[in-house]
């Protein structure tokens, strides 16, 4: 009996041994490594790595609030009276970009969340006479959306033809007397930077093609937009040399429409630019502007669709202080009319308040030729940028 008991006994002992161990075995598993987000620095600051990957994201854009006045900017109310014109904006950026055997693959998105003013109209009236009061409402855009591959880029941009030559100058109101070129497009472009020369062509579509302006139907021979009208993209192509102090860049471009009525469409435009570095304080720019009023990429044409239009803009920036610097701009339009010439003038001070918070005041005038004269007009930006 002793020896029954003795071996039953050893045998329970063994039993809750191994089950400790066991139970000690699953407690002291090695957890899976976490894989950290790693800081991707090859393209740039704010990158990281996707976890799991070798692409590199950036998350990043910018809340913007402006608020506007005087008769330039002002919206009338329902009673007559003037008031301010506000705009809040929110920019959501995404960037990605990796390393292939065939180059850089990289893609860039930018939607634009905005609540702001507009000025309503009476309903049917066209050219707009009357105003119909305010009202506040909100929208949704998608400016960029592209995917490129080396210098290989498509999908929603901004058209070559304003964005090769770098825009206009660092203010806000750069398009009052007409600005520079058509923005949104979808595109299929090329660029080639070797440091110095740079060169590039695109392809575009245009933006819209329609038969309405502001509600209120066109004429059958009239549209609104500058979109192609059948398979016939149009081109455009720019060519540029940084030469260090100086920077030289050209761009031409033609409207592919080719339709005759009433109103003509399609044709041709073109422009030069000199930008001057004088020293880390100052810069100036120049550009210089001309082509047929039919064409969608005249945006400043003055005159009837068959006349031609020249255009001068310039500008230039004076970094004041580490935080502040002054900005002007003012663009000149020949007419073609009866009016005089048109013109604008801009200037603005950008002050960083704190790293990433910008508080831009400016002040404006334009003048467009007729015998109204011109209207000033003040506007105050505050931006965080992230």
């Amino acid at each position: 009996m002793n020896i029954k008991s003795l071996l039953l006994g050893s045998a329970a002992a063994l039993v809750a041994v191994s089950g400790a161990r066991a139970a000690d075995a699953i407690v002291a598993a090695e957890p899976e490594p976490v894989e950290y987000v790693r800081v991707c620095d090859a393209f740039g600051t704010g990158y990281f790595y996707i976890p799991g990957t070798e692409t590199c994201l950036r998350i990043h854009g910018y809340l913007r609030y402006d608020i506007m006045g005087g008769d330039l900017y002002s919206h009338t109310s329902r009673t007559g009276d003037e008031t301010y014109n506000k705009q809040m904006r929110f920019s959501f950026r995404t960037s990605t970009a990796s390393e292939t055997e065939l180059g850089t693959l990289r893609t860039y998105t930018e939607t634009r969340f905005n609540w702001a003013d507009s000025q309503d109209v009476v309903p049917g009236t066209f050219p707009v006479t009357t105003a119909n009061g305010y009202s506040h409402g909100s929208n949704v855009s998608l400016n960029f959306a592209w995917i490129q591959l080396g210098g290989l880029r498509v999908g929603k941009d901004e058209s070559l033809f304003s964005t090769f030559t770098g825009y206009a100058g660092a203010v806000i109101q750069d398009t009052l007397a007409g600005g520079y070129g058509p923005f949104d497009t979808n595109l299929i472009s090329y660029t080639y930077n070797s440091g110095a020369f740079r060169a590039a062509i695109a392809l575009e579509q245009g933006a819209s093609d329609t038969g309405y302006v502001n509600g209120v139907a066109l004429a059958a021979t009239a549209r609104s937009g500058w979109g192609i009208d059948d398979y016939m993209p149009h081109v455009v192509v720019g060519l540029g040399y940084n030469a260090g102090m100086v920077d030289l860049s050209g761009v031409f471009a033609w409207d592919s429409r080719d339709d005759l009525g009433a109103v003509q469409y399609g044709g041709w435009a073109a422009k030069l630019r000199a930008d001057v570095t004088i020293n880390d304080m100052a810069s100036v720019f120049a550009m210089l502007q001309y082509g047929e009023n039919s064409s969608g990429y005249t945006t400043w044409a003055n005159g009837l669709s068959t006349d031609e239009t020249w255009s001068v803009i310039a500008g230039g920036t004076l970094n004041v202080s580490e935080k502040a610097s002054i900005n002007v701009q003012g663009q000149w339009v020949e007419s073609n009319t009866v009016n005089s010439d048109a013109w604008s003038l801009v200037g603005n001070v950008a002050y960083t308040l704190v790293p990433g918070l910008v508080v831009t005041p400016e002040v404006a005038y334009y003048d467009d030729g007729s015998v109204n004269g011109g209207d000033f007009g003040a506007q105050l930006r505050v931006q965080r940028s992230f």
